[in-house]
């Protein structure tokens, strides 16, 4: 049995739950995960059903804006796989915290003077024999210190 499959027992899981509201929002989740998608998923999570408004914590302004314009694509395979109508509207709320901890990812690391650390970096690097290999070390990290600062 796949993934698909489940989900696709979600009303019968509702019908059998008794549609409490405790089990109506966890069916929701399923939904949503399914609906959005593996990479949508990883830059959101479901945070609360709220008088049948599904409310979708989104990793940033950007992805908001983006699945705002298909948020009703969104709803409408949301309430499919649900079996009915228990979702009216859609709302995405930027909420990176609740998205990084509910896909345990790390906060961006991002350098406050990044010459500082190119110089730890470079002293370092005077650690690695192999010339090539500390060229492309340097490159790498010189590129990403680049992007960091921007």
């Amino acid at each position: 049995m796949t993934v698909n499959d489940l989900i696709k027992l979600l009303p019968q899981v509702l019908m059998k739950a008794g549609a409490g509201d405790d089990a109506i929002q966890q069916a929701a989740f399923a939904a949503w995960a399914a609906a959005a998608g593996r990479h949508v998923s990883t830059v959101t999570t479901p945070l609360r059903l709220q008088d049948r408004n599904l409310i979708v914590g989104v990793i940033d302004e950007t992805w908001r804006s983006q699945l705002k314009g298909i948020s009703g694509q969104l709803l409408f395979k949301v309430t499919s796989l649900l079996g009915s109508p228990r979702i009216s509207r859609l709302e995405l709320i930027v909420n990176e915290a609740a998205v990084r901890a509910a896909h345990h990812q790390p906060p961006l690391v991002q350098f406050i003077a990044p010459e500082e650390q190119a110089a730890l970096l470079a002293a370092k690097a005077e650690g690695i024999s192999t010339v090539s290999l500390r060229t492309a070390f340097l490159r790498a990290a010189g590129k990403c210190l680049d992007r960091r600062a921007r």
